[in-house]
């Protein structure tokens, strides 16, 4: 049967870091192949194939080695050549010789050092690391380690352009984990000169080599993302980061809040950054964006214990306040928003008919204007459903990520629906009583 000679080029495909000082080597699989083996992701015409790809940990030298069971020679099929498919997207100096990769290895082991200039590092605890989120969180106890704390893993982020000497060669041979790990990724052009490049790594002690006694180190590649430079009228610019990835064996343990939060300070320090967008975020990187945003906002004497001193964050939201914070932050517009909405929400009582209300309408009409082509080509009634299921399913998304349980308060939203809720409107906003915290982000 035709079957039997198909096989999953998902499965197929083993990826791995090789790196002997590397604590972080395991094979994994792609998540995505069909740039390369077409849209059903099944190479035909094999048994048993297996497809390995091996990147030096550290400089990303590429080794590819294709082997299987037994081909369908009998068939008048097309078979796949699985080597053909994958050289279109592989570095030219790509190898498939052993002796000569893992003599690469050895090389880099010593020789390779990140590439640009280091803008951070931070660590995070051995003990802690494999547990989903716990590295990740504020003030932990993985982010307050010393480097050269014995339970340390120390992480190191170096920015990149084309103009890094070197650069181009390694960009070449990382950008095929974009076509793996991102839904919809295409490869980048080179002469585009208005790209730049965050590198994340992991730096691991060798042991005291060096004749001064000091201990030397080597860099293993944890994952990367890339940013375009929009200019803007008159002297101002736009950024959009437009790939992220964290390779399988660093997820789970804060890599990929370190990177975008740092990746934040950096535009933060520009004057001529305006704002700093996504290009269309994935969910899981949602989760991460919101995440890391909620964070800064809620670090203590920031945004939302000033907001509160002034009671700013009762809604209907002053509007003109809302963006004069919003471009402090350099914060997209619809994300600056969800992140408004989230943090209020955190501090809304159904028992407070009025503001559960005011807060309702609000978030009702940034709906709508976000979705207006689509609601006002739907019938009054029809909409009006549409726009309530709406927002019980952002309310409901909120809910999940800050900790809050909205039944509650979607019961008291829905008893004070007139059923006509398209709009809200916008004003100062009165004072609010502080008083202890009642409900707790959950940001992991």
């Amino acid at each position: 049967m035709a079957d039997s000679w198909s096989a999953s080029s998902n499965s197929a495909t083993s990826l791995k870091l090789v790196g002997p000082s590397s604590p972080s080597t395991g094979a994994f699989n792609p998540d995505f192949t069909y740039p390369i083996f077409g849209e059903a992701e099944t190479i035909y015409g094999y048994k048993g194939l297996d497809i390995k790809l091996k990147f030096a940990s550290g400089d990303l030298t590429t080794y590819l080695k294709v082997d299987y069971k037994e081909k369908n020679e009998g068939t008048t099929a097309k078979i796949d050549n699985v080597e053909a498919s994958l050289k279109q997207f592989l570095p030219g100096d790509y190898l498939t010789d052993e002796t000569a990769f893992q003599d690469a290895v050895l090389s880099q082991e010593t020789s390779f050092r990140p590439l640009g200039e280091k803008v951070h590092s931070y660590t995070r605890s051995k003990s802690s690391s494999k547990g989903k989120g716990r590295a990740g969180k504020v003030g932990s106890a993985g982010d307050s380690l010393a480097e050269d704390d014995s339970n340390a893993r120390v992480f190191e982020i170096y920015r990149s352009t084309w103009e890094t000497r070197g650069f181009r060669e390694l960009h070449r041979r990382m950008q095929i984990f974009a076509l793996f790990f991102i839904e919809g990724a295409s490869y980048i052009q080179e002469d585009e000169q208005n790209w730049e490049f965050f590198c994340l790594y992991e730096r691991v002690p060798r042991g005291t080599g060096d004749e001064d006694g000091q201990t030397s180190f080597s860099w293993h590649f944890a994952g990367y993302t890339s940013l375009y430079r929009f200019w803007c009228w008159p002297d101002a610019a736009r950024v959009r980061l437009s790939q992220f990835v964290i390779l399988p064996p660093f997820q789970k343990q804060g890599h990929g809040g370190a990177l975008y939060s740092q990746v934040h300070d950096e535009m933060l320090k520009r004057p001529s950054v305006t704002e700093m967008t996504v290009e269309d975020p994935s969910e899981a990187f949602d989760r991460l964006r919101d995440g890391s945003d909620l964070r800064r906002l809620l670090a203590p004497g920031g945004f939302v214990d000033g907001a509160k001193a002034e009671g700013k964050l009762r809604a209907p939201l002053d509007v003109k306040w809302s963006e004069s914070e919003r471009l402090k932050r350099k914060i997209a517009p619809r994300q600056w928003s969800r992140l408004v909405e989230m943090l209020q929400l955190m501090d809304l009582r159904p028992d407070e008919a009025d503001q559960v209300k005011a807060y309702r309408l609000q978030v009702k009409a940034r709906l709508f204007r976000f979705n207006k082509d689509i609601l006002t080509q739907l019938k009054k009634s029809e909409r009006v459903v549409k726009l309530q299921e709406t927002f019980e399913s952002v309310v409901d998304e909120y809910g999940e990520l800050v900790g809050v349980d909205v039944e509650p308060l979607l019961e008291a939203a829905e008893m004070g629906n007139s059923g006509a809720d398209v709009g809200g409107s916008s004003g100062a906003n009165g004072g609010h009583a502080d008083g202890p915290p009642r409900k707790m982000a959950r940001l992991d």
